[in-house]
């Protein structure tokens, strides 16, 4: 280990902060104790400039006195306010010294120490001074503090006082107490000599007549520093004459109390009674004479006599008052509850030296509230046990009473969480508006109750059916004081009703589909054999009578009749299969490309007979995951259907493409287009509008009624576009997500 390597070493280990700047004041090195306050790595603080500390607290003279200094080859010191890298600010004393190496500066060390707690330090004993000299200068009361005057003896003579606030001067009607003696100050009295005597050793407290001025001036002390006292003292004369006045009117007082309905006692320390007036014995159903003089605990039961003596003893001058309840045992056995406000009375020493008491009989109001405590008793027995959610809201809508049932019907965990929310906030949104209107019309007399079904929320965000009572109570007046709902629960009663409105739809739509069944029986499938029959009978019959040309005309209207025979009966089949829960869905990769031809090829006449172009522009690479049956069967109706209702010399393209989500198939057509009343049912087997081909092909409906069927048991879409004249298109939107598996 080198020298420079020793030096580093040892900087690390200071706990000062030591930067190293080449000669532009660029870094070259910090040490640990850097890094550990400022938040920078080595790595990020070298090469910048310590500008990147600046918290902007010094101005820029600042700054070019000391760039001036140590240019100069001279060492600055002073104090900095920098900013870490988190932000927080720091304090630093600073010593800043040029760097000379062979008579050429080659840059700058600053050695800095952290005096962050310090200057926080100076700063509160700042504030805390400013405080205390606010408090001295501002304080209503008096304060004076006085240094101790000695003889040769070491004894103390007198006290001069050194400082004094404003109020001192007020208390005592002189103004300039500085530099004063307290005896020039104090009335002549051995009494208060004696205390002077005394308060450079201890507390003390003492009182001052200035008769001149007609005062009353009380007085409080304490060693206060090395050598000082600390003096209080305020005007206490209205105290005095309210004393004296006290006197007066004692008498007039005894009277009063005499007659007064409450029970006024006085007792002493050891809680015998002084005095009791005459509601007091008529409440103990004794004599006067028999009360004064006895200890007012026997009235109490053994149970209570402790925690009564402690209520009493624990008062203070501070704290000189104390509600109390308790039962009162009477010489004839009767127990009464009372309630007594106990007071403790303070001399001008501060000293307790008796008590009074007022009580008040509450034996009517306690037997009333035990009845009331009996009562809600029974009533919350009643409303906790109903099967009914109850509630109990304010004018606001606010709850402010709840059974248990409702509480549980919505999910609180306490029926004080319940008291946190209004009647609207546990209602569905769907709801809202209007058991807002029937609750304000509730309110303003409108009605005078209602009933709603609707949905509520439970706090764990689910939803239950309820059937809602809800009437005002009222005050004697009419006014609306609250608002009682009822709620029961009934989700049961309207998954029933949703069953059995699904169920009508279901055999409506069963209904409709075995119409249809025997519509397509009895029409559809008799035709196209008439036609059949017919053709084939002539041909049998008159055979060698017709050209070729005639016998291929015939046999050309035999096969298109059987073809659309054999789709119907094909479509009806799989739609049996359907009805009957046998069409099961089994996905595979395929490329639908191959079913377009295949399909193309089967409808190739067909297309050829009536002159219509037929194109497969699905792409090659397309491959799709879904049922390969279901799929062709789709594909294979589609193009029929654009073959049918398309004109001679038009067009029926199959193509491809992706979205986002989706790989769609479309086939579009150039044909005569859909009316907009039928695209509206175009896949409802039950309102299916037929529709006669451009060569007066007949259609049935239950070919696009199964493929909506079948694209949407692979989880796919089916959409239709159309216009009257122009042509239709029909899109087959197949999801890309292999992992998402389809359902039968």
């Amino acid at each position: 280990m080198d020298l420079s390597d020793e030096l580093i070493q040892a900087l690390d280990y200071s706990e000062s902060i030591v930067v190293l700047t080449d000669d532009k004041g660029n870094v070259r090195y910090v040490n640990e104790s850097f890094v550990k306050k400022y938040g920078y790595s080595k790595e990020e603080i070298k090469g910048q400039n310590p500008r990147l500390f600046k918290s902007d607290y010094h101005d820029e003279i600042y700054y070019q006195n000391l760039w001036n200094t140590i240019r100069n080859g001279e060492t600055w010191r002073g104090i900095f306010k920098n900013r870490t890298k988190s932000g927080a600010y720091i304090w630093e004393k600073a010593i800043i010294s040029p760097v000379v190496i062979n008579d050429k500066l080659t840059g700058y060390i600053a050695v800095k120490e952290d005096i962050t707690r310090q200057r926080e330090l100076e700063s509160q004993l700042d504030r805390d001074n400013h405080f205390l000299d606010e408090l001295f200068d501002n304080s209503p009361i008096g304060i004076a503090i006085i240094q101790p005057q000695y003889n040769e003896e070491k004894e103390v003579t007198d006290f001069i006082v050194i400082r004094a606030n404003p109020s001192a001067g007020n208390v005592i009607g002189k103004l300039g107490l500085v530099g004063l003696k307290v005896s020039e100050i104090l009335p002549k009295n051995d009494v208060i000599d004696k205390r002077l005597r005394l308060i450079s050793k201890r507390k003390s407290s003492f009182e001052a007549h200035f008769k001149e001025q007609g005062k009353y001036v009380k007085y409080r002390t304490f060693p206060f520093g090395k050598d000082n006292i600390c003096l209080f003292f305020y005007d206490v004369s209205p105290y005095r004459q309210t004393i004296e006045a006290l006197g007066a009117s004692e008498e007039r007082y005894f009277s009063l109390v005499e007659d007064a309905p409450a029970l006024i006692s006085r007792f002493d320390k050891d809680g015998l009674l002084i005095y009791a007036n005459e509601q007091y014995c008529k409440t103990f159903e004794v004599d006067k004479e028999e009360l004064v003089g006895k200890c007012i605990y026997d009235w109490y039961p053994d149970e209570e006599k402790e925690r009564a003596k402690r209520t009493i003893e624990s008062l203070t001058a501070d704290n000189p008052i104390s509600v109390v309840e308790h039962q009162l045992l009477l010489k004839n056995g009767k127990v009464k509850w009372m309630r007594w406000l106990d007071r403790a009375l303070v001399d001008s020493s501060g000293n307790i030296f008796e008590y009074q008491s007022v009580g008040m009989d509450l034996t009517p109001l306690k037997q009333t509230e035990i009845e009331l405590i009996q009562h809600r008793n029974k009533l919350d027995a009643v409303v906790n046990s109903t099967v009914a959610g109850i509630g109990v809201v304010s004018p606001k809508g606010k709850f402010v009473l709840v059974n248990e049932r409702l509480q549980k019907l919505l999910g609180f965990g306490s029926k004080e969480a319940m008291y946190q929310y209004s009647h609207l906030e546990v209602t569905h949104p769907l709801w809202q508006h209007e058991a807002e209107m029937y609750f304000n019309k509730l309110l303003v007399g409108e009605i005078d109750d209602y009933n709603l079904e609707c949905q509520f929320i439970r706090n764990d965000k689910a939803t239950f059916w309820g059937d809602l009572h809800v009437s005002p109570i009222r005050d004697v007046n009419g006014q609306v004081l609250e608002i009682i709902g009822i709620v029961t629960d009934i989700t049961s009663k309207k998954e029933i009703e949703f069953q059995l409105k699904e169920r009508e739809k279901k055999l409506k739509e069963l209904n409709a589909t075995k119409d249809k069944l025997f519509s397509i029986i009895a029409h559809d499938i008799k035709n196209p054999f008439n036609s059949i029959l017919g053709f084939a009978s002539l041909l049998k019959n008159n055979l060698e009578f017709y050209t070729q040309e005639e016998v291929k005309y015939y046999v050309d209207q035999i096969a298109i009749s059987s073809e659309n025979v054999y789709k119907l009966l094909d479509d009806l089949l799989i739609w049996a299969k359907s009805q009957l829960g046998q069409m099961k869905v089994k996905p595979q990769f395929f490329k639908p490309r191959h079913l377009v031809n295949e399909a193309i090829d089967n409808y190739g006449i067909l297309a050829k007979n009536k002159q219509i172009h037929l194109e497969n522009d699905v792409s090659h690479q397309l491959v799709v995951y879904a049922d390969l049956d279901m799929i062709k069967f789709v594909i294979r109706n589609l193009l029929h259907n654009g073959i049918k209702f398309t004109n001679a010399n038009g067009e029926v393209r199959c193509s491809s493409y992706e979205s986002d989500d989706y790989n769609v198939i479309s086939i579009r057509d150039t044909g005569i287009g859909i009316r907009p009343e039928k695209l509206k049912v175009l896949f409802d087997i039950s309102d299916y509008i037929s529709t006669t081909g451009t060569a007066e092909e007949k259609g049935t409906g239950l070919g696009l009624h199964l493929s909506k069927d079948m694209i949407e048991k692979n989880k796919g879409l089916i959409e239709v576009e159309s216009q009257e004249g122009k042509g239709t298109e029909f899109r087959l939107l197949l999801p890309k997500d292999k992992n998402e598996k389809s359902t039968e």
